[in-house]
C-alpha cells in the first residue's frame, strides 16, 4: 500500500488520543473521522484539523482517501464497525476488547481471512518500549522459566453516574473488559491455552463487574493472577516471575513506564540479587502511534495479522474473560 491514511471511527476520548499521537509521526496520517451523526463528526474534525468528516460509519469506511480504519466506538459497536471496514476491504485496527466475546471475535477473524483483509486488536501497550523489553528479557532466559504472572488494573469511576458507559451492560460495561483486559492479555501471553480458572467478583447495581479477581493455572503449572476494578485506583503494577528472577513493571504498566529486572545469581536469592533498570519512556505522546505504524508495516508487507498481537492472543484473552464473566455472573445480550 503506497499510502498510510487513517480514518477514525468514533469521536470519544480514545479516538482523540489516537489522532493526537499519530500527529507526532510523518509516516502515517489521519485524514477522516466517522460518527453516527454529522454534527459529532464535524466537531471532532474541526478540533483535530482533519480534512473530512462523515456522518455514518459506512461513509467513513468507503471514503476512497482512507486506507486504514481505526475503530474507537463503544465496545458494543466494535463488531459492526469492524465488519463494515472488512467488507469494504479496509485493513482495520479494533480498539480493545476486539469483541464482547470469543465467539463474535472468531466470526470477525474468519470474515477477515475470507476477505483477505488485515485486522488487529488495539492492545497498544504491547508496542511500548518497556513491553518490548519485557519480552526480550523473558526470551533471553535471564529470569529462568516463568512461574507466574501477576497483574492488576483499577481506576475509580463514580458510581453515582450509572449512565457512564462502564456501568452500562448494553455498551459492554464493567471493569474486566475495559480495564482488566490489560492484565488478562499480559497473563495470557505467558500461559498456554489449557487453563484452569477460578474467579470472584462484586457487581454494580447495573449488573456489571465493579471488582473482579481471578487466578489461572496452565498445563505446565504456571500461574496467572489478575485484579481489576472500577471502584478504586489500584497500584496498577505487574510482574513476570521466574525461577532465576523477576521483571517488575512500573506504575500504570499499560502506558509508557519503566521496568526493573531482578535476578538471583544462581536462582537462589540468598546468593545475591542484581537489579537492572530500563527506562521505557517515549519521545512525546503516549505511544499510540506505535500500533498504527505496526499495522501500516504489516499491510504493506501483505500480511493479515501481526505477530505482536496475533489473532490467537485475541481469542485466548476473550475466552479467559468469557469464563471469568461466567463465574462472576456478568452477561451481555450477545452471549445468548
Amino acid at each position: 500500500m503506497s499510502s498510510n491514511r487513517w480514518g477514525v471511527l468514533g469521536t470519544g476520548f480514545i479516538a482523540s488520543m489516537f489522532v493526537q499521537d499519530l500527529a507526532l509521526t510523518d509516516e502515517v496520517s489521519v485524514v477522516a473521522v466517522g460518527s453516527r451523526t454529522s454534527e459529532r463528526a464535524q466537531d471532532f474534525a474541526e478540533r483535530h484539523g482533519l480534512p473530512a468528516a462523515h456522518g455514518s460509519y459506512e461513509d467513513l469506511v468507503n471514503d476512497p482517501n482512507v486506507d486504514l480504519v481505526y475503530v474507537a466506538v463503544p465496545h458494543s459497536e466494535h463488531m459492526r464497525a469492524a465488519e463494515l471496514a472488512v467488507r469494504a476491504g479496509k485493513p482495520v485496527l479494533v480498539e480493545k476488547p476486539f469483541a464482547l466475546n470469543a465467539t463474535d471475535a472468531q466470526r470477525l477473524l474468519d470474515l477477515a481471512e475470507s476477505e483477505g483483509v488485515f485486522v488487529m486488536e488495539a492492545i497498544w501497550s504491547r508496542f511500548l518500549p518497556h513491553m518490548v523489553e519485557l519480552r526480550r528479557v523473558v526470551d533471553s532466559g535471564a529470569i529462568g522459566e516463568v512461574v507466574s504472572v501477576i497483574a492488576e488494573h483499577g481506576l475509580r469511576f463514580d458510581p453515582d453516574h450509572p449512565e457512564h458507559r462502564l456501568y452500562d451492560p448494553a455498551l459492554g460495561g464493567g471493569a474486566l473488559l475495559d480495564l482488566g483486559i490489560y492484565a488478562v492479555s499480559l497473563v495470557a501471553s505467558f500461559l498456554d491455552d489449557d487453563l484452569d480458572i477460578a474467579a470472584l467478583g462484586t457487581l454494580t447495581s447495573t449488573s456489571v463487574d465493579a471488582v473482579t479477581s481471578a487466578v489461572m493455572r496452565d498445563s505446565q503449572g504456571r500461574h496467572g493472577s489478575i485484579v481489576t476494578t472500577l471502584s478504586s485506583e489500584l497500584p496498577n503494577r505487574a510482574s513476570v516471575n521466574g525461577t532465576k528472577g523477576r521483571i517488575e513493571l512500573g506504575y500504570n504498566y499499560m502506558i509508557p513506564t519503566d521496568l526493573r529486572v531482578v535476578t538471583f545469581g544462581d536462582g537462589n536469592p540468598a546468593a545475591g540479587v542484581d537489579f537492572t533498570h530500563f527506562d521505557g519512556g517515549v519521545d512525546g505522546g503516549l505511544g499510540w502511534r506505535f500500533e498504527a505504524l505496526e499495522v501500516a508495516r504489516r499491510v504493506a508487507a501483505g500480511e493479515l495479522e501481526s505477530p505482536v498481537v496475533p489473532h490467537s492472543l485475541t481469542i485466548k484473552t476473550l475466552r479467559i474473560m468469557d469464563e471469568i464473566r461466567r463465574q462472576v455472573g456478568v452477561s451481555y445480550d450477545v452471549d445468548a
